[in-house]
C-alpha cells in the first residue's frame, strides 16, 4: 500500500507556489477594490457608490451555501480554477465595454454582482484544499504563512490600485486584476496539486447535500462549536473597527491621519502575530486560539475608553491576537471538521460575514446612538469574550 510523502514545509514548492500565487491574487483584488471605489465615486452619487461597493454581498450570500455543497461534491481545485477563469472573462469583457462605450454605473453594478456570485463558488472550494496539501501538524504554519503573505499583498495592492486608476483608469486596474487571477489559475493547474484525495458527498442532489451538511453539524459537537464561534468572531470585531474606531477618532477630533496610523498598527501587529503562530505549538489549537481572543475582546472594549496613545495598544492587541488566533483556529477547523463536509462548513461561516455583517454594523451604530461610544465598545467586548469563553469550554466536550 502506497504512503503519501509530504516534504518539509520549508521545501514544499507546491505550498510555496500556492501561498505566493494567492498573495498575487490578493494584491490584484485590493487594487480592484480601490479602483472600483474611486471609479464609482466619479460616475455616480455617494449613495450609488455605496450600492456599487455593497451589492456584491447579496449574490454572494445567496450562492454561498450552494457553493459549499458544490465544493464537497466536485473537486475543489478544479472549481477554484474555473472560478478564476470566470473572473478573467468578466474583467476582460468589462474592460472592452468600458474602452468602447465608456464607464457607467450599470457596468460597475453588473461586474460587482457577477464577482460576488463567482466568489461564492471560489471561497468554499479554497477551504477544502489545505487538508489535502500538508501534514496535519503543518496546518498552523501554512495558515500563518498565507496570512502573512496576504497582509503584505494588501499593503502593496492598495497603493498599486490608486496608482493604476489615476494613470490608466479602471481598464488598467481590470487588466492588472485579471492578470493576478491568471497567475493563481496557472499555479492551481500546474503546480498546486493536492496530495490527498477529496472525499465527495454522496447525496442525490445539492439540496440533499445541504441537509446532510446541517445534520452533520448537529451531531458533531466540536465542529458545531467551531462553526458557531467562527461565525460570530468577525461580527464583534468588524463593527468595532469599521464603526467604533472611526467614530472615536472623529468625535475626539484626532483627525483622519491618526485613524490611518491606528489601522497600520493593527496590520503590523497582525503580521507579527502570524510569525508567532508559526513558532507556537499549543497542545490544543482550538482552545488556545479561542482563549487568545479574550485579549482581542479586551482590545475592542479599550478602543472606546482609552486615550489616544492607548488606542495604539488596543489595536496592537487586536492585530497580534488576530494573527495568532486565525492561524490556530483555521488549523483546528481543518483538523476537526470531517473532510467530506469542509466546503459546506466553510460556506456557513462565510455566510455570517456576508449576510449578517451589514446588520451587525448597523446595530452597532444604533447602539452608539442610543448610548455612547464607550458603552457600545465595552458591551461588545464583554459579549465577544463571553462567546469565546463559551466556545473554549465546549469545544472538547
Amino acid at each position: 500500500m502506497s504512503t503519501t510523502v509530504f516534504p518539509p514545509l520549508r521545501r514544499d514548492r507546491r505550498v510555496h507556489g500556492w501561498i505566493m500565487s494567492a498573495a498575487v491574487s490578493q494584491a490584484g483584488d485590493m487594487a480592484w477594490f480601490v479602483g472600483l471605489a474611486w471609479s464609482a465615486a466619479q460616475v455616480t452619487t455617494p449613495a450609488g457608490a455605496g450600492l456599487v461597493m455593497g451589492i456584491g454581498a447579496l449574490p454572494k450570500a445567496l450562492v454561498l451555501l450552494y457553493g459549499g455543497a458544490l465544493a464537497d461534491r466536485f473537486d475543489g481545485r478544479r472549481t477554484m480554477i474555473l472560478a478564476n477563469l470566470a473572473r478573467i472573462v468578466v474583467l476582460v469583457v468589462a474592460s472592452i465595454v468600458v474602452a468602447v462605450w465608456g464607464l457607467s454605473l450599470a457596468v460597475l453594478l453588473t461586474v460587482a454582482v457577477v464577482f460576488g456570485a463567482v466568489d461564492a463558488l471560489y471561497t468554499p472550494a479554497s477551504g477544502t484544499l489545505p487538508r489535502r496539501m500538508v501534514r496535519s501538524e503543518d496546518l498552523v504554519k501554512l495558515s500563518a504563512g498565507s496570512q502573512l503573505a496576504q497582509r503584505l499583498a494588501i499593503f502593496a495592492g492598495a497603493p498599486l490600485g490608486g496608482l493604476l486608476v489615476a494613470h490608466g483608469g479602471l481598464v488598467t486596474v481590470m487588466i492588472a486584476d485579471a492578470a493576478s487571477f491568471a497567475v493563481i489559475a496557472v499555479a492551481l493547474a500546474f503546480l498546486v496539486k493536492p496530495r490527498l484525495p477529496q472525499p465527495v458527498s454522496t447525496g442525490r442532489s445539492i439540496r440533499a447535500d445541504l441537509r446532510d451538511g446541517f445534520a452533520y453539524l448537529k451531531r458533531d459537537g466540536r465542529a458545531r462549536t467551531l462553526v458557531i464561534a467562527f461565525s460570530g468572531l468577525n461580527l464583534f470585531v468588524g463593527p468595532v473597527l469599521a464603526v467604533g474606531l472611526v467614530q472615536r477618532t472623529h468625535v475626539a477630533g484626532w483627525g483622519s491621519a491618526w485613524f490611518g496610523w491606528f489601522e497600520a498598527c493593527s496590520g503590523i501587529a497582525a503580521a507579527a502575530g502570524a510569525v508567532v503562530a508559526m513558532r507556537w505549538k499549543p497542545t490544543d489549537l482550538a482552545r488556545s486560539g479561542l482563549l487568545v481572543l479574550v485579549v482581542q475582546a479586551a482590545g475592542c472594549a479599550m478602543i472606546g475608553v482609552v486615550p489616544k496613545y492607548g488606542v495604539f495598544v488596543a489595536m496592537a492587541m487586536i492585530g497580534c491576537t488576530a494573527g495568532i488566533a486565525s492561524a490556530q483556529l483555521s488549523a483546528a477547523f481543518q483538523q476537526s471538521v470531517d473532510p467530506a463536509y469542509l466546503g459546506r462548513s466553510f460556506s456557513i461561516v462565510n455566510l455570517s460575514d456576508e449576510a449578517i455583517m451589514p446588520l451587525a454594523m448597523t446595530g452597532f451604530g444604533a447602539l452608539i446612538s442610543v448610548s455612547s461610544i464607550p458603552v457600545a465598545c465595552v458591551l461588545v467586548g464583554v459579549l465577544f469574550a463571553t462567546l469565546v469563553l463559551w466556545a473554549a469550554v465546549r469545544v472538547n466536550r
